[in-house]
């Protein structure tokens, strides 16, 4: 096994999509899914850009798949090169993650027996966030059907308008146009207007093939064409600019000084030779033929920047080569799903490979992500945390609307800090319209991002970012959960009730363990933060007690939350009920299900389940885990062996298994660690759960 490579050795169309996932390039700036160039029916391509959002109908808005910077189209003796036509006589895939490359080999022959191999190679430059390139080679075989016969070779490149998330096209042509040896669209999102420039050259180092720029108003192209006598090949290189108006305010004029730069670099390496013959738009004429090459100085460029990556990021495992190469492929995705140079987005739950949740950004990002940029890549971390910050006017708006004070985070963030969670979603089977309530009562991701602040700040002692930032975050914060907390007068506690916690198979419960600790806790740490505010910066802790009403009156009723907060755990045992009522619910017999296929809320239904002792994912042993300095291992135990034998391992959440493993290596479970190790880490590169064709789970 290569511990630095993930391959596939034939084509398998029933796995198209699932592989179009697992195949994906990208830098954080885009993400390209690893369909194939030269496209087929049922593929899903996509280009998602960081932040690029348009509004829809149902899930409020999405990041719009971008024009397609893919296709390259090769015809043999007038054939069209397709993996599902013809014969394929070899064929390998094969991702490098070492150096963030993905290969394709393949040698095969037409209908009409014409035989040719085919090398294709691309990347999205780590170096140069904005640069896609392509370097694609055809060879004709040595022994066609007919000795020595040459084959007629079109070699077919373009950038692609009519690709949508799945049927909803988001991009509205503008204007396409050549400048020089470069074509380029411009292009713009139908409701939020960003608008988006790619430009692309597409040039061979052969002498014998004629070029031709073709005009399309949604696929501008450059084609070669040309003879290639047996054993002769003929490679061609494609490289794609792309700009956006989030980057700059006239996002043409960029691109193209871009990709004029480096083709002037690459032009110092040009050889001329006077017998070129050049196609533009059908008129012939002769000019040198420049060796132009950028594919080569693009690619060491972001070879270097890969290894750099790895120098800081790598995990070494010896003794377990599927594991070794496990963890790479998740490190390798962290790394492609965000921008280090952006801080008005954050890693969706699919990051930016694929159309699940729409490129909204969940908890996952805090809890599951975040700690291990803080630990390798701080500055990823902090940027990650400043995009809650700039969030904090939409999540004030967000308490207010609910009735409460300070900071609610939404529960599905794009851009500007409001709701992004759909009210209600399509039932696939009846068309009826299903609630989707986790906007409205699934609160715990508030103390989640506050988690996060804290642990970042922990882990690189950012003093400046806490002071500047993170302190009105764990405050206003915590702001929201001392008004959320409602006075029980009877048992003289504060309860928090009408929530989904982690385990959203159980709806409108009442106080859920890891919610109402994880609450007391934030409203703890602001205490503690401002208090160190005070002592470090006695001018900034001033005017956050002003800005957010921290009156003594508010800061007596926090202390008393925190004192008073319902915590549903036997204090004898230590074990928690995950909330209200819980322990009264049916035991569900597991040996019924024992051959299915789907998840036991798909099985039972969506009410029927909440009847059932059942759970989607770690609940109060994802509260162990998060705060697991505040609980012994008789308490971790105890809990552990309740809620582990009833969670949904296979078709629950994939967010479950990182928090078991740790929590399994703590009470000396190895076994069982290891198990939910490689369950997590072979997610994506296995199709565990049989929806990687939406996208890697990045958490």
């Amino acid at each position: 096994m290569d511990l630095w490579h993930i391959s596939e050795d034939r084509f398998d169309a029933s796995k198209l999509h699932s592989q179009e996932t697992v195949y994906t390039i990208g830098n954080g700036y885009f993400g390209t899914r690893g369909a194939f160039e030269e496209g087929y029916p049922k593929a899903t391509p996509a280009t998602l850009l960081y932040g690029v959002f348009d509004r829809i109908a149902v899930g409020k808005e999405e990041l719009a798949n971008a024009p397609d910077w893919l296709p390259i189209r090769l015809f043999v003796n007038d054939e069209r090169f397709r993996l599902d036509q013809g014969t394929i006589l070899a064929y390998e895939r094969v991702l490098d993650m070492q150096h963030g490359v993905l290969r394709r080999t393949i040698s095969w022959e037409s209908p009409g027996g014409f035989r040719v191999h085919i090398s294709i190679e691309r990347f999205a430059s780590l170096a140069d966030e904005h640069v896609g390139a392509i370097r694609y080679s055809v060879t004709a075989d040595q022994e066609q059907k007919t000795t020595g016969e040459n084959l007629d070779i079109i070699l077919w490149a373009s950038l692609n308008m009519a690709v949508g998330n799945y049927d909803l096209l988001h991009w509205e042509p503008v204007e396409q146009r050549r400048d020089g040896e470069i074509v380029w669209l411009q292009a713009q999102t139908r409701h939020s207007a960003v608008q988006l420039a790619q430009t692309m050259s597409f040039t061979t180092s052969s002498c014998q093939f004629h070029k031709e720029i073709i005009r399309s108003d949604i696929a501008p192209s450059i084609r070669f064409y040309g003879i290639l006598a047996p054993g002769e090949t003929l490679t061609a290189e494609k490289v794609v600019v792309m700009y956006t108006s989030r980057d700059v305010e006239d996002a043409l004029p960029a691109a193209l000084d871009h990709h004029h730069r480096i083709l002037d670099s690459s032009n110092l390496e040009a050889i001329p030779d006077a017998h070129f013959s050049l196609l533009v738009e059908g008129t012939s004429r002769v000019l040198p033929c420049m060796q132009v090459q950028p594919y080569e100085i693009l690619l060491a460029a972001h070879q270097r920047a890969w290894q750099h990556y790895w120098r800081l990021s790598d995990v070494i495992i010896e003794g377990d080569d599927r594991a070794q190469q496990a963890i790479r492929y998740n490190i390798y995705q962290l790394r492609i799903s965000v921008s280090p140079y952006d801080e008005r987005y954050s890693i969706a739950a699919k990051g930016l490979t694929g159309f699940g949740y729409r490129g909204h950004v969940f908890h996952d990002t805090e809890v599951f992500m975040l700690p291990y940029f803080a630990y390798a890549h701080p500055t990823i971390a902090r940027n990650l945390l400043m995009y809650r910050y700039h969030l904090l006017p939409g999540a004030r708006e967000k308490a207010k609307n609910n009735g409460f004070e300070g900071s609610q985070y939404p529960w599905e963030s794009t851009l500007d800090g409001r709701e992004a969670t759909p009210d209600a979603i399509v039932h696939p089977e009846n068309g009826q319209l299903i609630p989707v309530l986790n906007g409205r009562i699934e609160l715990h991701i508030t103390s989640s991002i506050a988690h996060a602040v804290w642990q970042y700040w922990l882990v690189t002692g950012d003093d400046e970012f806490m002071r500047m930032y993170g302190a009105e975050m764990l405050l206003s914060t915590a702001e929201f959960w001392g008004s959320r907390a409602e006075y029980h007068p009877e048992r003289e506690d504060y309860e928090i009730n009408d929530v989904i916690g982690p385990d959203e198979w159980h709806e409108h419960v009442n106080n859920n363990a890891y919610t109402n600790y994880m609450a007391r806790w934030n409203i703890q740490k602001a205490l503690d933060i401002l208090l160190w505010l005070q002592n470090v910066d006695a001018a900034k802790a001033g005017a956050l007690i002003q800005t957010l009403d921290l009156s003594e009156q508010r800061l007596d009723h926090w202390h008393d939350v925190i004192n008073r907060m319902r915590i549903p755990q036997d204090k004898e045992t230590g074990l928690f009920e995950q909330f209200d009522g819980f322990f009264h619910l049916e035991p569900l017999d597991q040996e019924k299900f024992r051959d299915r296929k789907t998840s036991y809320q798909g099985i039972l239904g969506v009410k029927a389940v909440e009847r059932y002792q059942i759970i989607k994912q770690a609940d109060v042993l994802m509260l162990l885990t998060v705060l697991d300095q505040q609980f012994d291992l008789k308490t971790k135990y105890v809990n552990w062996n309740y809620y582990f034998p009833i969670t949904d391992h296979d078709y629950g959440s994939s967010l479950t298994p990182a928090l078991h493993v740790i929590l399994a290596c703590e009470l000396g479970l190895t076994e069982t660690a290891y198990n939910m190790f490689m369950k997590g880490a072979l997610t994506d590169i296995e199709d565990l759960r049989g929806n990687t064709d939406e996208g890697i789970h990045d958490a």
